[in-house]
């Protein structure tokens, strides 16, 4: 079996590197650059997107292979963002490579922005004059992470977006529709069946109560941050689960996997050692079921074996993922095979996540239009009963 440790190497992080700097660092701790200003500010999340950074990026990229100095390019850059927000943390930048600081170490100060992946590569790229190839690299996997991303929140979010819309119906109906029905009924003096009693009584309910279900749903939320998220032991439980639930645990799954071979094949590509880039993907990896399989696959590698056995073993991990891993093991070509496996299982995102929606539209649909049936039948129940009445007292 080829090597993969690319040495040995201890199990925390080296004294100089991007994780063990984060690691001491405070979590909400973010340089504002030597000239203060609103620079320390806009280095948070807010106020920057991610579309501002990759522009800058591809920008930045572009001045440097025209020969450019790094130092004139960021200063040239810091006037050109559309947003001051961007503006701000160009300019924050360049104030700290102005002052001495390597490129890696000026990203490292935003967090926000630049995770441990980003800042490890221009770190390393820096040191062997690879910059540019290297942020090339890294404006590819940015923007092909983002959109993956995106298109699995979407699909998350459209079941979501289908039940509120549902329930914003129902609360409509409940507050304006059935009381005006019910106020007829009752000054026509008409009999009300028990269909149409159920539907008033619980068009009543629902305006009475409409808040229980929203605060219902906002205690599960804060319940789950609170309970799950802060606790490893319980949010590696939580994440586990989550690849189960039906149509959308696949989807998770199969994102998980392209986030890990999509991070660990750029690292290998670009001369990190396999012991480094395991380190980096398993902090990249927001799933922390996937995260410890990694974790397990650097134990292996750091005690002389492979990646098989962890691999299989923790069950995270697809079969045919484990065995393109052999073949990329065996061949020493562990990069480009975990790039393949990425391009392949990112195909299988989107054409799961367009499944998803193809798959709810029509259950939903029924639902509804089932729903909107017994509504109607229960509302007007009462007006055909009565035409009945008088069409019998005609007939008489």
């Amino acid at each position: 079996m080829a090597d993969t440790s690319g040495g040995k190497e201890k199990d925390t992080p080296r004294k100089g590197s991007v994780l063990g700097r984060r690691k001491k660092a405070a979590p909400a701790a973010v340089s504002g650059g030597a000239k203060g200003g609103p620079a320390g500010f806009f280095a948070t999340s807010g106020g920057v997107r991610h579309a501002d950074v990759t522009v800058f990026l591809r920008q930045l990229i572009m001045l440097l292979e025209a020969g450019v100095p790094i130092l004139k390019a960021l200063n040239t850059l810091k006037e050109r963002g559309s947003r001051p927000a961007a503006r701000a943390l160009v300019a924050d930048i360049a104030a700290s490579v102005e002052q001495g600081n390597p490129l890696w170490t000026a990203f490292d100060g935003h967090p926000a922005h630049f995770d441990t992946v980003f800042v490890s590569l221009v770190k390393a790229s820096e040191a062997s004059g690879t910059l540019t190839t290297v942020l090339h690299r890294l404006v590819d996997y940015r923007t092909k992470r983002e959109l993956l991303r995106r298109r699995v929140r979407g699909a998350m979010i459209y079941p979501v977006l289908l039940v509120v819309a549902c329930f914003g119906a129902m609360l409509v109906i409940s507050s304006f529709v059935v009381p005006v029905f019910a106020d007829f009924f009752g000054r026509a003096g008409l009999e009300i069946p028990g269909p149409t009693r159920f539907l008033i009584a619980a068009a009543a309910v629902v305006r009475a109560g409409w808040w229980a279900p929203v605060a219902a749903l906002l205690a599960v939320v804060f319940a789950y941050r609170l309970w799950f998220v802060r606790s490893p032991l319980r949010r590696l439980a939580a994440d586990r689960a989550k690849l189960r639930i039906p149509l959308i645990g696949p989807i998770i799954h199969k994102n998980a996997v392209v986030e890990m071979c999509r991070t660990l094949g750029l690292l290998l590509r670009s001369g990190l050692s396999m012991m480094s880039s395991l380190d980096l993907t398993r902090n990249a990896i927001h799933n922390r079921f996937v995260a410890g399989a990694l974790q397990d696959m650097r134990s292996s590698v750091e005690q002389g074996g492979g990646l098989e056995q962890p691999m299989r073993a923790s069950g995270a991990v697809p079969e045919v993922v484990v065995d393109m891993f052999v073949t990329g093991e065996e061949s020493g070509r562990v990069d480009a095979v975990a790039g393949q496996i990425a391009d392949i299982y990112e195909e299988e995102v989107n054409i799961a996540v367009a499944g998803l929606g193809e798959a709810l539209q029509p259950v939903f649909t029924v639902i509804i239009g089932v729903a909107v049936l017994v509504l109607f039948v229960s509302l007007f129940l009462p007006l055909i009963n009565m035409i009945d009445q008088l069409g019998n007292t005609a007939g008489v």
